[in-house]
C-alpha cells in the first residue's frame, strides 16, 4: 500500500499534468494527496478519470490560490470525515482485517502571522477518531535549523511551537530517504534557499501497525515542491499493537550512517534557548532521525533476504567455477543481514 503527497503548485500547467500522470505510473500510489490544485471540482474529476481512481474528494480554491484534492482507489475503503482549506481529514478502512486508521492531509498556513492557527487545528483535528493515524502534507515549517540552508535563520519559538503540537499530538517524523530538503525558492544568487516544508508523521498506534514503512523524497519536476511518496507493508495482527518505546539498537553502531546522521544533528547549528534546552532538542532530534533512518534500511531486511537467498539459489544451478565469487559474497551478505536481525531482536 502507498500514498503520494505533493504541493504542485497549480495543475493548470499541461506539463505538470503529464509529469504528475508519469509519476502515478511509475508508483501505482493507493492514495493521492495533492495541495495548491488551483483547479476546480470538474477539472479534479477529469483526472480521477483519467488515473483510475474510484474516489475524489475536492476542497476548491479560493480565486488564484489553495485547493486540496484527496483520490483513493477503492470508494468504500475510505470515509472523510471533516475538512477546510488546510486539510482533509479521512478514517481508512482496511478490507483484510477491522483495523480502522486516520489519515490527515494537511496545509500549513503560508502565512508565517497565521501559523498558529496550523498549529491549533492539527490539534484539534487528534481528538478526531482516536485511532491510529498518519498525517502527510507541506507543513509550511522547519522543526530545526538544520532543515534549512540560505535565507534568513528561522525563529526559535516559532518552532518550538511546531514541535510542541507534535509532541502534543503523539506525531513522531517517520524520516525519509532521498534528497534531504523538499522546496527550493530556485533562485540562483545569494537568497538561494532550501528547507524541509514536507514531512510524514504518524502516532505510536500507527506506526505499530505496520513493519515496513518507507519515506521517499521523489525528483521534484513541475513544482518548487517534491512529492512525498510513502509506502507501507505488512500489517501487524491486532494482538501485536501496542506501543513501543525507542531503543538505540547496538548493531546500529558500526554502520558508517548511523554515525553521520548523529554527528550531522548534533552539529546542526545552534537552536537557541539555555544548554539543556539545546541538549533536549538535539536528543529528541537525533530520535527522530534515527527511527527514520533504521526503518528505511532495515525494515525491509526480511525481503531482502528472501531476494538474495531466491538468487543465490539460481546462481548455486549454475556449473562451473566463475560463479564461486559472486556466491561467496551473497552468502556473507546474506550472513551480515541474518546477523543484524538477530542482534536487533533477540
Amino acid at each position: 500500500m502507498s500514498l503520494i503527497s505533493w504541493n504542485c503548485r497549480g495543475l493548470g500547467n499541461p506539463r505538470t499534468v503529464r509529469d504528475f500522470d508519469q509519476m502515478v505510473k511509475e508508483k501505482k500510489p493507493r492514495f493521492l494527496f495533492i495541495m495548491e490544485t488551483i483547479s476546480n471540482k470538474n477539472r479534479m474529476e477529469r483526472l480521477r478519470v483519467k488515473f483510475g481512481y474510484e474516489g475524489l474528494f475536492v476542497v476548491e480554491p479560493v480565486g488564484k490560490s489553495g485547493g486540496l484534492a484527496l483520490f483513493w482507489k477503492v470508494a468504500e475503503e475510505l470515509e472523510i470525515q471533516n475538512y477546510s482549506r488546510r486539510h482533509i481529514n479521512a478514517i481508512v478502512k482496511m478490507s483484510d482485517n477491522e483495523v480502522h486508521w486516520k489519515f490527515t492531509g494537511f496545509y500549513g498556513h503560508p502565512d508565517p502571522t497565521k501559523r498558529m492557527e496550523s498549529w491549533s487545528l492539527l490539534s484539534h483535528l487528534k481528538n478526531f477518531a482516536p485511532v491510529p493515524w498518519l498525517c502527510v502534507g507541506d507543513f509550511n515549517k522547519i522543526i530545526h535549523q538544520s532543515e534549512m540552508v540560505g535565507g534568513n535563520r528561522r525563529r526559535e519559538g516559532q518552532m518550538e511551537a511546531f514541535r510542541a503540537t507534535l509532541e502534543d499530538c503523539n506525531l513522531g517524523d517517520l524520516g525519509f530517504s532521498g534528497p534531504k530538503f523538499t522546496w527550493s525558492n530556485k533562485r540562483q544568487d545569494d537568497s538561494f534557499t532550501q528547507e524541509r516544508l514536507d514531512r510524514v508523521v504518524g502516532n505510536s498506534g500507527w506506526c505499530n501497525l505496520y513493519k515496513s514503512v518507507g519515506v521517499d523524497v521523489l525528483a521534484a519536476r513541475a513544482s518548487d515542491h517534491n512529492p512525498i511518496y510513502v509506502s507501507f507493508s505488512n500489517i501487524q495482527p491486532c494482538g501485536l499493537q501496542g506501543r513501543r518505546g525507542f531503543k538505540f539498537e547496538a548493531s546500529w553502531i558500526p554502520d558508517e550512517d548511523c554515525g553521520a546522521l548523529i554527528r550531522e544533528v548534533w552539529d546542526g547549528g545552534d537552536d537557541g534557548g539555555g544548554a539543556m534546552m539545546k541538549v533536549r532538542h538535539k536528543l529528541a532530534w537525533c530520535k527522530s532521525r534515527l527511527i527514520g533512518w533504521s526503518r528505511n534500511k532495515f525494515g525491509n531486511n526480511e525481503n531482502v533476504v528472501k531476494e538474495k537467498t531466491e538468487l543465490l539459489a539460481k546462481l548455486q544451478n549454475i556449473e562451473g567455477p566463475t560463479q564461486h565469487e559472486a556466491i561467496k559474497s551473497l552468502q556473507t551478505e546474506i550472513d551480515s543481514l541474518l546477523e543484524f536481525k538477530d542482534t536487533r531482536w533477540k
